[in-house]
């Protein structure tokens, strides 16, 4: 139930310019403060405003989700109306006049009989003109936002749909409500169907079907990573998404309307194996040409070497990094050298960042290609660090080396503008998406020598489609497959149980061992779980001297509920943060969030302009609560968020298993609950637990784990890159072309 305050705006306090503002209203009760989104509001309006109550500085305020201006009927209402600036050249003396002539029926007067204006002193022909215009778009405003309200909309969304359609926004709804869900970004299905109820549409309007399926199609690339459906997939999806709104559809009558969203121009047709799959249009088009950029990679020209040629420049490499290289890390290498284009996969520990290492500098020793010439990049920041801490050699996000340009929103190197370079490598590409990879494999030029890097086993992207799973799945590039540990500590339990839970085997248990660095803590219910997690950091800390906001990550499954993400960084800040309660409150996922000063935050889109990228990781250094806004530090750079920046800020005492790919953490706390079920998987638990580098605690239900071990995540997703890949590699047979030798 929300609450509200009516009245006259009596000051406004605050207006940032960016459709945020706080003003106090006064009513016979006495004086309120209220905050939230501008309506295109002047002092002396009248409002009703409705939300929810909060406390700044020992003041109680109302945090509005809604303010609605009101038309005016007093007298004193009115005067204030006309006088407020909204219509230039209308002094308070002048809209005197006017409510002394015409009382209560000023506003009629001057939109219906605007000659009887004339017979008022200082109204001239150019004057009586500016006002009947300036107060018939603010009425009219007025009214738009009086229908729009009546659907229970935000006040954000009032004001998108006013700036976009104007004064012709009821006609446009009352036409086609669901014009709503193309033109306004941030109202989807559930908003405008909902209107469509409201102003009469059939149930089974095709309009409505149609709209239902794109967002079937839509809610399954962006919540399952599907890229492709098939017909009774994606009516299976609408029909669940219909059954969640008070006009539900059947199978049968989705299935029907199916030939609407075909032929469509927003997806795109074809068979896998004489099946009918739909996809996506600009995902149907991006897994194509990520298959063309391939195998023309794989047959471009370009340089090798002879096999003695090889052997020697990985000899020098060896020594002169001071390593000897295994049967199979050395084939590795050799496949990396002598391949346009190949795929080093293996877990943590296996050699993939020795294998680079040789690789790069065997490379250099061959061909002569400068530091300059080499491409090294990952999806996030935190991956492309690591990265460049391990080769000593300049490593990049995948968006920073292709250059993304937020103005145009757009890579600046792409298919028509090659990335200047000889050598391409990309590690963690277990993380990197379809539309990533195929602006990625695009803008590589012919000749050059891609090696791709990556887990097979990790969870897929986060975006749609399993990339490097199809790419090694389909037989069609060289790939090597490193399966024996070399890093330090072979017997760690972290890395047997890692290896058990790969193999689809329960993890073991030794919690005495002193030497251990695994260990499974029993807990039934969710919330004895985030118990358990909240006691242990400190005496994690106590007992391993670890800094709790560096050397400690808790990693969970699922964003909601009471071990979630949200749940346990709001009880992990009041565990950690002296500051807590004193920040700035925001909503993220519909749950309420506070930025405080000494948070411990994670930044999760690329934002060239605020220098920072997805995955970088930092702590709030300042707030600011009168101009909601607050700076937080970074490694490389200080950052000020505005209030309307917070939506790619997280606090991250706790953070999901997916947003921790490509990162490492001395320990690792990770909840398992059969709570989670939706999200158990083989690929999600191994990758929480490699992860870790010194020590391991899951915490909850032993259960929770064997239920991971039923089902592979990638298995799930439904994608045609494999078929693109196989398809092409059958019906146009790899050529060759004359290659430059490099002889010792």
């Amino acid at each position: 139930m929300l609450d509200s305050v009516n009245g006259v705006i009596e000051k406004v306090i605050h207006a940032n310019g960016k459709g945020f503002i706080i003003f106090s209203v006064r009513n016979a009760s006495g004086a309120t403060v209220v905050t939230g989104n501008d309506a295109g509001l002047y002092e002396g309006d009248y409002v009703e405003c409705e939300g929810t109550w909060e406390w700044r500085n020992g003041n109680r305020q109302l945090k509005a989700r809604k303010i609605m201006p009101q038309i005016p009927t007093t007298t004193d209402a009115i005067l204030a109306y006309i006088a407020s600036g909204r219509v230039p050249g209308i002094s308070t003396k002048l809209a005197g006049r006017l409510v002394q002539a015409f009382g209560k029926d000023t506003l009629h007067v001057i939109e219906h009989e605007p000659d009887k204006l004339k017979k008022v002193p200082g109204f001239g022909k150019a004057k009586i003109a500016a006002l009947t215009e300036g107060l018939a778009k603010e009425l009219g405003h007025r009214g738009v936002m009086l229908f729009l309200n009546g659907f229970g909309l935000s006040q954000r969304h009032i004001n998108k749909i006013f700036d976009t359609f104007g004064l012709a926004a009821v006609e446009k709804i009352k036409e086609n409500p669901y014009t709503l869900f193309w033109e306004i970004k941030g109202i989807g299905f559930k908003i405008a169907d909902k209107i469509a109820e409201q102003c009469g549409q059939a149930a089974d309007d095709p309009y409505r079907i149609l709209v239902g399926l794109l967002t079937a199609i839509d809610n399954a690339v962006h919540s399952r990573g599907d890229t492709c459906f098939t017909p009774q997939a994606l009516a299976q999806q609408a029909h669940k998404l219909f059954a969640r709104t008070a006009r539900p559809l059947d199978r049968a009558t989705i299935l029907m309307a199916m030939d609407l969203v075909k032929s469509s121009d927003f997806v795109r047709v074809d068979t896998i194996d004489s099946v009918e799959m739909i996809w996506p249009k600009e995902l149907y088009y991006a897994e194509k040409k990520i298959a063309k950029d391939l195998f023309r990679l794989h047959n471009s020209t370009g340089k090798i070497a002879s096999a003695d040629a090889l052997k020697k420049a990985i000899a020098v490499a060896e020594q002169a990094l001071g390593i000897t290289l295994s049967p199979m890390q050395h084939q590795a290498v050799t496949t990396a050298l002598a391949s346009p284009v190949s795929v080093i996969t293996g877990g943590p520990g296996t050699g993939k960042t020795t294998i680079m290492r040789v690789l790069l500098l065997a490379q250099h020793e061959l061909f002569h290609v400068a530091s300059e010439q080499v491409v090294l990049c990952a999806p996030t920041g935190k991956a492309s660090k690591r990265l460049q801490a391990s080769t000593q050699m300049e490593a990049m996000t995948l968006h920073k080396v292709l250059k993304y340009s937020p103005e145009d929103n757009a890579f600046t190197y792409h298919e028509d503008n090659k990335l200047p370079c000889e050598v391409a490598v990309t590690d963690e590409s277990s993380m990197i998406d379809t539309q990533l990879a195929c602006s990625f494999f695009q803008a590589i030029p012919s000749g050059v020598k891609l090696v791709i890097v990556g887990d097979y086993d990790q969870l897929a992207s986060v975006g749609a489609g399993k990339v490097l799973r199809d790419i090694i799945e389909s037989d069609t590039i060289p790939v090597v497959r490193l399966d024996r540990v070399f890093r330090t500590g072979e017997d760690s339990q972290i890395k047997v149980n890692a290896h058990l839970i790969n193999k689809g085997q329960m993890i073991t248990l030794d919690n005495k061992s002193k030497q251990n660095d695994f260990w499974f803590i029993k807990s039934s219910t969710p919330e004895a779980i985030a118990d358990e997690i909240v006691s242990l950091i400190p005496r994690l800390v106590k007992h391993y001297g670890y800094d709790p906001l560096d050397d400690i990550q808790v990693l969970t499954p699922m964003r909601m509920g009471p071990v979630g993400m949200h749940a346990l960084n709001a009880r992990l800040q009041r565990l950690l943060n002296p500051n807590a309660g004193t920040g700035i409150r925001c909503t993220q996922d519909d749950v309420e969030v506070q930025f405080c000063a000494g948070d411990k935050v994670i930044h999760i889109k690329n934002n060239n302009e605020l220098k920072v990228v997805n995955g970088d990781t930092g702590k709030i250094i300042s707030v600011d609560l009168k101009e909601r806004k607050l700076i937080a530090r970074f490694e490389d750079v200080q950052v000020e968020y505005a209030y309307a920046d917070l939506d790619e800020l997280r606090l991250c005492y706790a953070m999901t298993i997916h947003k921790s790919q490509g990162s490492e953490y001395p320990c690792v706390l990770m909840p398992m609950t059969l709570a989670h079920d939706i999200m158990l998987s083989i690929n999600l638990v191994y990758t929480g637990m490699t992860r870790a580098r010194q020590n391991m605690l899951m915490v909850g239900q032993l259960a929770a784990v064997e239920r991971a071990l039923t089902r592979r995540a990638t298995d799930l997703r439904s994608t045609g890159l494999l078929h693109f890949l196989k398809q092409l590699w059958a019906n146009q047979q790899a050529y060759s072309q004359p290659k430059q030798t490099i002889t010792a």
